[in-house]
């Protein structure tokens, strides 16, 4: 996926840097990388530390090849890494989620670089936070690349922008895919209709460059003033994509094609 690199950022917005990525040593393989972060007694509430150990801000977490489902305690989550082969990973990352083995699961092609899937981990982290807030549980499943639904009915996924930052002021959006149960998915979309995921997908260019633009203050007034009405000020997220598709694809093509 193209990346558009800017200096500014808005208010708010969450920037991933090095120091948020855990350090991942993956073999060359298909899997999926598990992690289970340790827990205040609040409720939904991370730690981000493990017992009776201190770490520094952030976390560092290193993936072993787990052949017999224990996790090693390393830094605030435990994470492993499990093979499966590929037209398995959907399936196999559902369930374990489902069935509460694991926090968070990460998609892992062997193609896939480290730093990719170390950035799904941690954006994973900031995911699950978000989604308690909203009542849509914890549990994440992500994926660096974009993960193949074949054979996976009641599934959807979900491409999120994510900003991250080479520690020089610059940033540049990414992507980071998201898999949901339809339950969830329903859920997340607050009420508006499904929309037509094939037209979003084809615009994902045309949508990281709208993202580009609009945080840079670049768009011309009337279409500026169009997103603002569904964006509240805020960042281009994939939620409002996904609810306000008829107001926001219309901008983005016109943003890939320069003509804004």
């Amino acid at each position: 996926m193209e990346t558009l690199t800017s200096e500014k950022t808005l208010t708010g917005e969450r920037i991933f840097t090095s120091s948020d990525l855990p350090s991942l040593s993956l073999p060359d393989a298909d899997g999926l990388v598990t992690c289970r972060w340790f827990q205040d007694p609040t409720p939904g509430k991370p730690a981000w530390r493990a017992p009776n150990q201190t770490f520094r801000p952030g976390w560092t977490a290193e993936a072993a090849v787990d052949d017999d489902e224990s996790l090693g305690q390393r830094g605030p989550g435990q994470v492993a890494f499990v093979v499966v082969d590929r037209s398995w990973l959907v399936r196999e990352g559902m369930d374990r989620v489902r069935t509460r083995a694991v926090d968070a699961v990460v998609l892992h092609a062997k193609s896939s670089p480290p730093g990719r899937t170390a950035l799904a981990l941690a954006f994973s982290a900031y995911l699950r936070n978000r989604q308690h807030r909203m009542g849509l549980g914890a549990d994440v499943v992500t994926a660096a690349v974009r993960p193949e639904l074949a054979g996976a009915p009641g599934l959807f996924r979900v491409p999120h922008f994510v900003t991250v930052s080479d520690g020089t002021g610059t940033v540049a959006d990414t992507t980071i895919w998201q898999v949901m149960s339809g339950p969830r998915y329903d859920a997340w979309l607050g009420g508006a209709p499904r929309p037509d995921h094939t037209a979003i997908e084809t615009a994902l260019p045309g949508l990281l460059r709208l993202r580009h633009l609009w945080r840079t203050g670049r768009l011309d007034r009337t279409r500026a003033d169009t997103l603002a009405a569904v964006l509240d000020g805020g960042e281009l997220t994939a939620q409002k994509i996904f609810r306000y598709p008829r107001v926001i694809l219309p901008v983005a093509t016109r943003a890939l094609r320069g003509s804004l």
